[in-house]
């Protein structure tokens, strides 16, 4: 119990000499954050010292204010004399993906600039909780006098989105570190960076090859299995025309032929905050927007129908192969933090087709583990079973699903969870 206390003692003291007790005060202040604020104070001193009490105050100065006018103008000049161009050799890739950025430099400086860096195109904001600057994308080791050279920047993008989020900027702080001078680059090229892809190899069979063949049950068509004959109408082919049985009965007779349906998957994306810290909360997010996206790629490789939902918004997507393509362009444009007001959220709405739950909180609110993600397979109107992640089912339909824990193979957790839930029960 000591121990406990004295941790609690511990943490209280720190918070308390991290408290920023006057906050009004800050934009005084702020210049000290900055080496070349305690420079100069260090160089009013110094003068001080020199007027009042020993001449060797005056060397001291001199030499302070020497290395705070280089420190000072060389940054400015090598940000001012510098044309910058920043394109992606990619223009659309995947989260962690390895890429590069094009960075060309013109120099205009008979002097080489040191230390040039790049900030602001992939860098990630930090935590709510923890107020960083961003780190930079590249840094360019010397860039020599009078030239014109491209640099390739090796990057691997961790969050999908639209980038730059942030004009980026070049920076340097070149020779003394003391003050870093920042100018926006003229010239900038975006990126599309899609979320992750997990490629599953589930051989879920489901009926229906044909983009026409939407809703439940068969329907009759020209193609399928036999099901039995009927009265000729105007508008069938002679083809189909059963001359055995139309001379039986002295009137045409034809086959009725029928083809296997699909019918159409919903697929629910929660951004619903879930535990832990803003970090933990974010790559939670990312993993079920990426599983939101694998099980896109599944049903639209596997030629299912499938509408997509983030949060309550029902989404439309074209037929066809172009489905996929829609929905990951519509996962991309998630944002990277749940909103305050989505914290306790949950999806309400009730699965009146099959339907694809993928969020961090189970139907009673009750969070779960950080390092875990619901994914919830629901199919309408099929009796009474209930293996979801909450424990309880509802009257009328079927819930399938499990904690995928995201410290395992995500992969074969997904695969075997499909392959539980048996996904042909959601086709007629």
């Amino acid at each position: 119990m000591n121990f406990i206390h004295l941790g609690r003692l511990v943490d209280r003291i720190y918070a308390l000499s991290n408290r920023d007790f006057c906050p009004w005060a800050n934009r005084y202040v702020y210049w000290l954050k900055e080496p070349v604020g305690w420079f100069a104070l260090a160089l009013v001193a110094s003068l001080l010292v020199g007027a009042f009490l020993s001449p060797l105050g005056w060397s001291v100065a001199a030499g302070l204010a020497t290395v705070i006018v280089l420190g000072l103008s060389f940054p400015w000049l090598a940000t001012r004399c510098v044309r910058c161009k920043l394109r992606p050799v990619d223009f659309e890739l995947r989260e962690r993906q390895d890429t590069f950025l094009s960075f060309s430099v013109t120099n205009y400086l008979p002097l080489p600039i040191t230390g040039l860096r790049i900030e602001g195109y992939f860098s990630q904001m930090g935590d709510a909780e923890d107020d960083r600057q961003a780190q930079a994308d590249g840094v360019l080791g010397l860039v020599p006098a009078f030239s014109r050279a491209t640099y390739r920047l090796p990057l691997c993008p961790e969050y999908r989105g639209h980038y730059p989020t942030v004009p980026p900027k070049i920076a340097c702080s070149f020779p003394f570190g003391i003050w870093t001078a920042r100018i926006g680059v003229e010239d900038v090229v975006p990126v599309l960076v899609r979320p992750l892809y997990i490629p599953l190899q589930s051989d879920v069979e489901r009926v229906g090859s044909k983009w026409s063949d939407h809703g439940p049950g068969n329907r009759p068509c020209k193609h399928g299995e036999f099901q039995g004959v009927r009265d000729f109408r105007d508008g069938d082919s002679l083809k189909s025309i059963h001359w055995a049985q139309s001379a039986r009965n002295e009137r045409l007779v034809v086959c009725e032929r029928g083809g296997p349906q699909q019918e159409t998957i919903n697929v629910q994306l929660s951004t619903a905050r879930s535990l832990g810290t803003a970090r933990c909360a974010r790559e939670n997010l990312a993993w079920r927007v990426r599983l939101a996206a694998s099980v896109s790629e599944l049903l639209s490789a596997r030629h299912i129908p499938f509408r997509l939902w983030i949060d309550d918004q029902p989404i439309c997507l074209p037929p066809g192969p172009h489905a996929s393509r829609r929905a990951r362009d519509l996962l991309s444009d998630v944002p990277l933090d749940s909103s305050p007001e989505k914290l306790q959220a949950t999806s309400h709405v009730e699965p009146s087709m099959p339907t694809i739950r993928i969020h961090a909180w189970d139907e009673n609110g009750r969070p779960h583990r950080e390092q875990t993600i619901c994914f919830e397979l629901i199919t309408p109107g099929r009796g009474f079973r209930s293996t979801d992640c909450s424990g309880r089912g509802e009257s009328g339909r079927v819930h399938n699903g499990g904690l995928i824990d995201l410290d395992q193979d995500i992969a074969s957790q997904l695969e075997q969870l499909l392959m539980e839930a048996d996904l042909a029960n959601f086709a007629a």
